[in-house]
Formats: structure tokens, C-alpha cells, sequence
């Protein structure tokens, strides 16, 4: 009975595996990424055309907006003519399940006079501030966002896709206006996975 029993079992598991195998060839042609729902959704409703880069990476979209918006230089308190900005962004978290990692770059501020001391610490008062004002005022979960700031040490890689005042891909973003321009930047990140603290 019991050699039966192990027959049966290496027959079940011979069978199921057979069919998960089969099930991978048979994805649906329409299959489309989450990232690219994701981007299409963003791109429509910000208000901005220019000083803003999409970028796909494995954990999600990444929505590049270029930090003079936000900040002037040398101080984390964000600038009021920004808030239509974090507020679209907002109404998109609050329709999408998604996580957001909110990460300041920045680099050559002038910090004298100021509180701070090098570009990480004023990096992580700016994305702080952000996701104070996204749970405080806008009513995102604070369990859905993180603040990063990286300061200068994650600069902007060039080899990424640019856009045009119409949302039109133009190419690679290689040039240095652009590099330099986007290594002072409020990166949110739209994870595609589930986030814990």
C-alpha cells in the first residue's frame, strides 16, 4: 500500500508540473507590463512637460522631476507654486494600491547660513517634508511612503529616455544640460511590489 501511495504521489507531481510548464507557454499576447500602465497614467495627468523624466527599472516606474519645482536652493520647505504638482500626485496614490518611495538628489547647494550641513542632510529634510505634506495634508497612509535622501551620490545616468513638451519620447537624455539639471531631482518611485517597514 504504501509503494502505491508513492506511485501516486510522483504521478501527481509529474502531472502538476506538466501543466504550470504548460500554463507559461500560453501568456497572453495583450500582456503589458504594470510599469508601462503606470506611466501612461502619470504622464497624462502631471501638469509638467518639462524638467520631468520617466524612468522603468524592476521596481517600478520612476518619476524624475527636477528639484528647482520644489525647493529653492539652500532650504527644504517646499515652495508653494509646487503644490498642484504633489497634489495630482497624490489623487494618483490615493487611485493606484501602489507603494512610493519619495528620494531627493541633490548636489552644490549653497549651505551656509543654514541648519544643514552637507547635501545628504538638506536630501532627506527636502523628501521628508514631501511625505509630510502626502500624509498630513493629502491623506495618503504613511505605511505606502518612504523618504529617502541621497544627496549627491546617486547622480543622474544620461542613458535614459527624454521627452518633449508634448510627452513625445525625443531620444536619450544624454545630454549635460540634462545630466546636470536632473542631478537635482525629486524622484518618485511607484514600486510594482508590496513594501513593509
Amino acid at each position: 500500500m504504501r509503494y502505491l501511495y508513492t506511485i501516486f504521489l510522483i504521478f501527481i507531481m509529474i502531472f502538476c508540473t506538466g501543466i504550470s510548464n504548460s500554463k507559461r507557454d500560453f501568456l497572453p499576447v495583450s500582456y503589458q507590463p504594470k510599469t508601462d500602465k503606470l506611466e501612461t497614467i502619470f504622464k497624462s495627468a502631471l501638469p509638467l512637460k518639462d524638467g520631468i523624466v520617466f524612468t522603468k527599472v524592476p521596481r517600478g516606474l520612476i518619476v524624475s522631476i527636477d528639484e528647482r519645482y520644489f525647493f529653492s536652493d539652500g532650504e527644504a520647505r517646499i515652495k508653494e507654486s509646487s503644490l498642484c504638482i504633489l497634489d495630482r500626485i497624490i489623487i494618483l496614490l490615493h487611485e493606484l494600491s501602489n507603494y512610493c518611495v519619495v528620494e531627493n538628489h541633490t548636489e552644490d547647494n549653497n549651505l551656509s547660513g543654514t541648519i544643514y550641513n552637507d547635501d545628504c542632510e538638506i536630501s532627506l529634510a527636502r523628501s521628508t517634508n514631501i511625505v509630510q505634506y502626502m500624509i498630513k495634508y493629502g491623506k495618503v497612509p504613511p505605511d505606502r511612503l518612504f523618504a529617502l535622501g541621497y544627496g549627491q551620490y546617486m547622480p543622474f545616468r544620461g542613458n535614459v529616455k527624454s521627452y518633449d513638451k508634448n510627452g513625445v519620447a525625443t531620444g536619450m537624455a544624454a545630454s549635460n544640460d540634462i545630466k546636470n539639471t536632473m542631478n537635482k531631482r525629486i524622484d518618485f518611485v511607484i514600486l510594482e511590489y508590496e513594501a513593509r517597514r
